[in-house]
């Protein structure tokens, strides 16, 4: 055993506890080292009821790892010559107005890969409860292009699931395949990848059950999250695999990122000899059966998984946008990826959001380069980091959300004892902070909300407020109606996407609930404003005829949708 395994098998008990202390259920760890397989950590349940533990083929879902995987199959047909980054997305798409902004500042691929496209966030017109995308598919386009222009193209980097939908449609348009088709054949099939899915595998018996994380830290279970190649969000967020495929996939990054090293030529020439001794290895290592909680032996890669499949990737990892983060060193944004030079902050989730300062990754281990990721949705989280120069990658799946992204920290404890041999931040105490204040994530929008709420003022009749109401394409629509005393809405007419509505002041009215009766429902913690819906009336007019949702915050003035009067409800 190398001493770096000895040490990362000394973290276990580590690891347990920071799961333990943020309510994990299930924790998967892999690790590339050198160019090798180095270890395998497990912890926990893939299945809390059944009490089935997690192991190297477990499939979790990795929603925005997804990212990387389509500016990879983008990158296979750049190299084919099926189109260029710089090749306008009109001219793909012409079904896109080629009259707005976007369309005359020619949108190409790097814009939308790397989130500079200047379009406002906007999930919540996707992602409701229960884990369910709600639009179809067919309205990628209507949606991308309806929302607002917040900054100008190429100027700012706007994080946007909704641009992913525009790369999935050209990578179709383009190949004439579908996407799912599509990266299966060129990317997962070719590296070996059997455990990897873009859409729910339900007949497989070794899948993490998604769950969200309760403030007592018991894990509630939710529904599996319904993306896939046919629904939106299928290209920036689909993907179902094990930490056994996502080291393949990681070690074929590496290569080839291997070949624009600046020392590329000593570093990529192997001996027979050495290819030999790692010649079968991989295909062993990934058809194990791993141990529960216990590291797998330390064991080389063969060429099997080192097949010529990530191209472009010097497009692909350079920095194409700065990333908001004060920093003297680059904090950038690649195509699918965060580029961060250490000492940096790796916010994979959202444990930047809840705790300040945050703390470094690289202190100790100052100029080395790290290529990451992180993704979740509700009852999943996920991490990936590479570290090109030392021929690293570490992979963290873990099967909630909730009160902490314990993935994002265990990744930076790996990288910590790859490095320094130990763990160089307290990471157990940075858990209990970001638990501590996670529970009460809900609890500052209810004050928040009660800092503007204005005390005595009287509502009109609850039928006065009835009907549906449209936003300006037509596609997404809330329904108002009375439920016994008192007003609900419903998203797109569902009841299973039911909320009572309280009246808050004048024609407002709120919705928020505890953060538990939220997480039940698959829901994440919204900035308080998302909790409001404001009707109005047109001026000198009586008659309510809109609402007004701040359902983004980087839209202040939030959107309006328009009442249909005929509606009955």
């Amino acid at each position: 055993m190398s001493q770096s395994s000895a040490n990362l098998k000394g973290a276990l008990p580590l690891i347990r506890s920071l799961c333990q202390a943020a309510g994990v259920p299930g924790l998967a760890v892999g690790i590339i080292h050198q160019g090798q397989e180095l270890d395998q950590l497990h912890y926990g349940y893939r299945d809390v009821e059944a009490k089935l533990p997690v192991n190297g083929e477990t499939v979790f879902y990795i929603a925005s790892l997804t990212k990387a995987m389509t500016a990879a199959a983008l990158g296979i047909l750049v190299d084919k010559g099926a189109l260029q980054w710089d090749t306008p997305i009109h001219d793909i798409l012409p079904e896109m107005s080629r009259s707005s902004v976007l369309g005359e500042a020619k949108l190409n691929v790097l814009d939308i890969l790397s989130h500079r496209t200047g379009k406002a966030w906007a999930d919540a017109l996707y992602l409701q409860s229960n884990n369910r995308i709600l639009l179809p598919k067919d309205q990628c386009i209507p949606v991308f292009e309806s929302l607002p222009q917040v900054s100008p193209i190429r100027t700012k980097y706007m994080y946007n699931n909704h641009a992913y939908n525009i790369a999935g449609l050209v990578i179709e348009r383009t190949s004439g395949q579908k996407w799912d088709e599509f990266v299966t054949k060129n990317i997962f099939e070719p590296l070996g990848m059997t455990r990897t899915f873009t859409k729910h595998p339900a007949d497989d018996q070794n899948v993490a059950a998604p769950y969200n994380i309760l403030t007592d830290r018991s894990p509630f279970r939710l529904p599996f999250c319904n993306a896939s190649g046919d629904t939106m969000m299928f290209a920036g967020q689909s993907v179902r695999t094990s930490v056994d495929d996502l080291l393949k996939y990681s070690l074929a990054y590496l290569q080839a990122l291997n070949k624009i090293k600046p020392s590329a030529a000593s570093n990529v020439e192997v001996s027979q000899s050495a290819a030999s001794k790692r010649a079968g290895y991989l295909s062993e290592i990934f058809s194990r059966q791993a141990t529960y909680s216990e590291p797998s032996s330390s064991k080389g890669f063969s060429s099997s998984a080192s097949r010529d499949v990530i191209k472009e990737v010097a497009t692909i990892v350079r920095p194409h946008v700065p990333r908001a983060v004060d920093s003297l060193l680059e904090q950038t944004y690649a195509l699918g990826w965060n580029r961060t030079q250490l000492p940096g902050a790796l916010d994979f989730g959202w444990n930047q959001r809840v705790l300040e300062p945050f703390p470094l990754l690289g202190e100790q281990y100052p100029g080395k380069l790290a290529i990451w990721h992180g993704g979740n949705m509700p009852g999943t989280t996920a991490a990936l980091c590479l570290l090109p120069e030392s021929d690293t990658a570490v992979v963290v799946l873990q099967n909630s959300l909730g009160l902490c992204d314990v993935a994002g920290w265990v990744c930076q404890l790996v990288v910590d004892i790859l490095f320094v041999g130990e763990p160089t931040q307290d990471y157990l105490s940075l858990v209990k902070s970001c638990v501590e204040i996670g529970v009460k994530r809900m609890d500052v929008v209810e004050k928040e909300l009660a800092k503007e709420r204005i005390e005595g003022t009287k509502l009109r009749s609850l039928a006065s407020y009835t009907g549906r109401y449209y936003n300006a394409i037509g596609n997404w629509f809330i329904d108002i109606k009375v439920v016994g005393e008192n007003l609900a809405l419903e998203f797109l007419g569902r009841s299973d996407e039911r909320y009572a509505l309280q009246h808050y002041h004048y024609d407002t009215f709120s919705w928020n609930l505890s953060y538990d009766e939220t997480v039940k429902r698959a829901q994440y913690i919204r900035p308080y404003t998302y909790y409001r819906l404001e009707f109005e009336h047109q001026q000198g007019e009586d008659e309510i005829c809109r609402l007004r949702w701040r359902h983004d915050n980087s839209v202040p003035e939030g959107e309006l949708f328009y009442r249909k009067r005929e509606a009955s409800l």
